[in-house]
């Protein structure tokens, strides 16, 4: 089995490899990365244009919708029985101030724009996999579970990623506590959070999740989605007209 040629035809060194199942404790067989930006954003006013083309990039609002119902039914199940790495008071304090930065800000960018922001996933060579519309106020869950899960459709069964995200560690224990993801997909993921955002969390948090500490990563640092967004910032004018 190999990767599907969407993914080759974006990043051959990630994807062209045919064994696959290194462990996650040595690195993995790919690494990811996760962000999102709110300057991408598009005015109500402007309206939407013709349909002319169908995006390969960027995940239809319908699946990202359809995710975002299936993270609301199981939160309403009863927990998991979970292995606690990371105590929840750290978690909660990381999760807390990263809210407190960008929630209200969302918030009020909702009475103008219907598109708020972009989110991506990229390879460990900083190269757009996939894009996700942000809709609702902040970074839901829903956008960077449905990027992993579409990215997990393309590759074999037994290939094992490393996924870099400014709050990984929030992800992680929403993974354990609710059966979001298939559990195949769980136990072939592993979460970190990127270099430059790692020392705002917890001491307790830096100790699972900072890539400099975590074995395997070597020099993966999850920060080239800020080269993606320099190199795309002469776009953010004409996306909002």
């Amino acid at each position: 089995s190999q990767c599907a040629s969407i993914l080759v035809q974006r990043c051959p060194v990630c994807f062209t490899g045919r064994t696959f199942g290194q462990p996650l404790s040595n690195g993995g067989d790919i690494h990811i990365a996760l962000d999102g930006n709110f300057h991408h954003r598009h005015q109500h006013s402007a309206g939407s244009c013709p349909a002319f083309y169908d995006p390969t990039y960027f995940i239809p609002k319908v699946q990202v919708n359809n995710v975002g119902c299936w993270i609301e039914q199981v939160h309403k199940r009863p927990l998991r029985q979970q292995c606690v790495e990371v105590p929840d008071e750290a978690i909660d304090q990381c999760e807390a101030s990263y809210e407190a930065a960008d929630g209200n800000k969302q918030k009020a960018a909702m009475d103008c724009f219907d598109n708020t922001g972009i989110m991506v996933l990229i390879c460990r060579h900083d190269i757009p996999l996939f894009f996700a519309n942000i809709d609702m106020p902040g970074e839901q869950q829903k956008y960077s579970i449905t990027l992993l899960e579409h990215l997990f459709s393309h590759l074999p069964a037994a290939e094992t990623v490393i996924a870099l995200y400014d709050i990984g560690c929030v992800l992680t224990r929403s993974l354990d506590k609710f059966e979001i993801l298939n559990n195949e997909i769980v136990c072939r993921i592993h979460f970190a959070t990127t270099a430059m955002h790692a020392y705002g969390h917890e001491w307790a948090c830096q100790l699972i999740y900072n890539p400099r500490i975590t074995t395997g990563l070597s020099l993966s640092d999850g920060e080239g989605t800020k080269c993606l967004w320099s190199r795309f910032t002469k776009l953010i004018g004409v996306e909002q007209a």
